[in-house]
């Protein structure tokens, strides 16, 4: 062992490994800040579509109020209508009712004991 020519190592390969060993420190610090800002970027394109959809929603939302104020007062209308003509209804039974109704007396007509409502014909019985 003697024999052999003493290896003396180079300044210049040792200063290589250190700059190797910095080079390979950067780039691991790289490809964690590369994958952390991946994740980020995926989140915020979630949060995106999320804002959109809830921005598409919101808009469907406002025009369908807009169209939902005139059908409203439409239908507020509607039910006035509708009560109006029920106490036209109302009033015109009534007034048909009264005009049909004769004396009871004098046409022999007189109330059904049965169900308490309406009229019946019966015939007069002679008085005795």
């Amino acid at each position: 062992m003697k024999n052999r020519p003493h290896f003396r190592p180079n300044p210049y390969y040792e200063d290589l490994e250190r700059m190797e060993e910095a080079v390979m420190s950067i780039l691991h610090n790289l490809e964690m800040e590369n994958t952390e800002i991946h994740e980020n970027n995926h989140k915020l394109k979630k949060e995106i579509t999320f804002s959109r959809n809830l921005l598409s929603q919101l808009l469907m939302e406002n025009t369908c109020m807009k169209k939902l104020v005139p059908l409203k007062q439409e239908s507020k209308e509607v039910h006035l209508d509708c009560a109006l003509n029920k106490k036209y209804l109302v009033d015109f039974n009534k007034k048909d009712k009264d005009q049909q109704r004769p004396d009871p007396a004098s046409s022999g007509l007189r109330k059904c004991k049965r169900a308490g409502i309406g009229h019946t014909q019966v015939r007069e019985l002679p008085e005795e």
